[in-house]
């Protein structure tokens, strides 16, 4: 019997994971790369520039774009294609870890690859600009082979700041040669997905496929590992499907919080627990053009609907899975979430629940 209850399982979820002890002091940076370690691969914000800094949404109470920004160019954060080719940062101790795991190799190694590969190596690092003026390839053949080689790390794009037009190295001779042997794989795999399980606190298989988005036979294969190897244990908790948590947690006697803090955060599609539940927001929220996702009281039960741009743009709506009561009474909580986004300067909310918003506290100085 699983010594958790569901509140306990979210509520350490969310402590662990920095949502509702966020840090607040802006130049701790032993205390941000230590949330940063849990929550990584830590993609940048989803609908933000290629060039922007990974950033702990809700997990900070300043702005960590400054940290974040710090740490990127000094290179302890650095740039990859993790998580099934998705670009993100690791922490550089852990990227020999990451890199070894998620490594995914072209399916044909074609001219292109080597034109590329051989002529960045060559030179000691291009550009794209400076490829497309030393290659005979169209800008999209070469971006794919740049993005094919990165997934492999075969590449390195040296992001240090904002700016778009990057360098590109060979990984190799930045960092280190990463094991090419199914063994060396499988261990960095089993590690990864372990320290998941611990961010998450109980975490299900299909979970685990949706964070990392390898096919589930892989997932299975690893996760009965883990458990042979004592590291996982099976377990079920109350409320919820069958899963797997961390031997120390299933085994810790130390008191928890018996209930979690209610709250509303919202959060993007690059967020490390939409990761972990997208495959099943996207067959809830299926057919609706979902800008983010609410979690509320330490569930899913929401998204904001509309068009994404890159100039100004509204929300169309606002989507609750609550009952009558509770979407009336946490309007304005609801909507202070989103505002904390969406400014009211550059972006109207138009629907509440598919009613239309004419007047609301929040809403004054909103966009004409």
């Amino acid at each position: 019997m699983n010594p958790w209850k569901y509140s306990e399982i979210i509520a350490e979820r969310m402590k662990r994971q920095g949502l509702t002890q966020p840090l607040d002091n802006p130049l701790d940076e032993e205390s941000y790369t230590e949330l940063f370690r849990r929550l990584q691969p830590v993609a940048p914000v989803h609908f933000s520039r290629p060039g922007d800094p990974p950033k702990l949404i809700h997990r900070t109470e300043y702005d960590d774009t400054g940290m974040s920004s710090s740490l990127r160019e000094r290179h302890i954060l650095v740039k990859g294609r993790f998580l099934g080719g998705r670009v993100a940062y690791v922490l550089e101790d852990d990227l020999k870890l990451y890199a070894t795991a998620f490594r995914k190799m072209p399916t044909r190694f074609n001219r292109v690859h080597e034109d590329v590969l051989s002529t960045i190596r060559e030179a000691g690092g291009l550009t794209k600009e400076q490829l497309k003026e030393e290659l005979d390839y169209s800008a999209g053949d070469i971006g794919k082979a740049l993005q094919d080689l990165q997934c492999a790390f075969l590449l390195q794009e040296d992001q240090i700041d904002t700016d778009w037009e990057t360098g590109w190295l060979d990984f190799s001779e930045e960092w280190f040669e990463i094991p090419a042997d199914a063994e060396s794989q499988d261990e960095a795999l089993l590690e990864v997905i372990q320290r998941f399980v611990v961010s998450m606190v109980f975490v299900t298989e299909s979970q685990i496929k949706s964070w990392c988005s390898l096919p589930s036979k892989t997932i299975k294969e690893m996760v009965r590992w883990l458990v042979e190897s004592g590291r996982i244990v099976r377990t079920q908790a109350e409320g919820l499907d069958e899963g797997v948590m961390s031997i120390e947690d299933v085994e810790s006697t130390s008191s928890r919080a018996s209930e979690y803090p209610k709250g509303i955060y919202m959060l993007d599609k690059s967020d490390i627990l939409v990761r972990a539940q997208m495959d099943e927001l996207k067959t809830r929220y299926k057919g609706l053009e979902v800008l983010q996702y609410l979690l509320v009281d330490g569930k899913f039960q929401g998204v904001v609907l509309g068009h994404w741009r890159i100039g100004p743009y509204d929300v169309d709506d606002i989507i609750l899975d609550l009952d009558q009561a509770e979407v009336a009474a946490r309007q304005a909580e609801v909507l202070a979430a989103v505002r904390e986004t969406y400014n009211p300067e550059d972006c109207a909310i138009l629907r509440y629940n598919g009613v239309e918003i004419s007047q609301c506290p929040i809403e004054e100085g909103k966009r004409s």
